[in-house]
């Protein structure tokens, strides 16, 4: 059962708040760090993430 003292409601919808900056989130907009929650700016300050999504070539690969 979560806490309700860390949930807030954000464009109309209950979920929890980023233990780390306090911005209200939803629960698809949330990412789990342990028992905490991270807003995607905060888990990639915190877990050292980045972007997988930069571009590369694939050779045999068509994008057309």
């Amino acid at each position: 059962m979560p806490d309700v003292s860390r949930l807030g409601i954000h464009q109309g919808e209950i979920g929890p708040i980023c233990d780390y900056c306090g911005e209200r989130l939803t629960f698809g907009q949330s990412i789990p760090i342990d028992s905490k929650y991270a807003c995607h700016e905060c888990y990639q300050s915190v877990s050292g993430a980045n972007s997988s999504s930069d571009g590369k070539s694939v050779p045999g690969l068509t994008m057309d």
